[in-house]
């Protein structure tokens, strides 16, 4: 990419980050590598975020090990994490079948049994907002969401449905300049990904680049389809 476009870039970045924006993360890779991804979007260990994590699909074991090490957090995780827990996921976060790398007894959880999506648009609303309201002075990209993933709801719901809501939710996530992703297992050139990344600020493509005894190593380049901007492969 040359100098120009790299600065162009880096500038936007800085821009979504300040006014708020709506990331999806994509590829058809291993789930690993998408929720690798995932836990960089909701931010560092030692920096203060409020997170809000909706989860569909994702496995105890994975929410656990992207939130943050309580030996590192400047805060109580317990006080700055939401988990929304829609009735597709089959246990309580907490329940795991082993030791997970986070300690996940403290985290707020909120199981939705509405059968409509719009119990899990208004759950994470309502989580944003509580959030907002409780911090004495919430900076852009303080608050982090995430849905983790859409594939559950796409297969239920359908496109239309599903784009409704995150029209609805990302309106809320521009309100508070926050920071939202929504992570897809759909490669960035499928028809699913092409029509919902017309309402994202921009996509996230993951790819598979080895894989070593110590699992999948994945690269990531970022797309900004409203100004017809990619940048190149780097890692993960």
């Amino acid at each position: 990419m040359p100098d120009d476009d790299l600065a162009d870039f880096l500038g936007l970045l800085n821009e979504l980050k300040s006014t708020g924006c709506n990331l999806m993360v994509v590829g058809d890779v291993p789930r690993e590598l998408l929720t690798r991804a995932s836990s960089r979007m909701l931010g560092d260990d030692d920096v203060v975020r409020y997170r809000v994590l909706a989860v569909t699909d994702a496995t105890p074991e994975s929410i656990a090990e992207r939130l943050p090490d309580p030996s590192e957090s400047p805060r109580p995780v317990g006080e700055t994490t939401h988990v929304l827990n829609h009735v597709g996921a089959v246990r309580s976060v907490a329940a795991t079948n082993g030791t997970p790398s986070r300690d996940l007894a403290g985290v707020k959880e909120t199981r939705i049994a509405d059968p409509e999506l719009t119990g899990l648009q208004a759950a994470l609303v309502e989580a944003m907002d509580d959030f907002a309201a409780r911090s004495d002075a919430l900076r852009p990209a303080d608050l982090r969401v995430g849905i983790d993933s859409l594939e559950p709801l796409l297969d239920f719901y359908g496109e239309d449905v599903v784009r409704r809501c995150l029209r609805v939710v990302g309106g809320h996530v521009q309100n508070h300049d926050a920071m939202a992703h929504y992570t897809l297992q759909k490669s960035y050139d499928s028809e699913v990904v092409q029509t919902l990344a017309d309402d994202a600020d921009a996509v996230v493509e993951v790819r598979l680049a080895d894989s070593t005894d110590d699992g999948p190593v994945g690269e990531q380049r970022w797309h900004v389809p409203n100004r017809n901007l990619s940048v190149g492969w780097t890692p993960l």
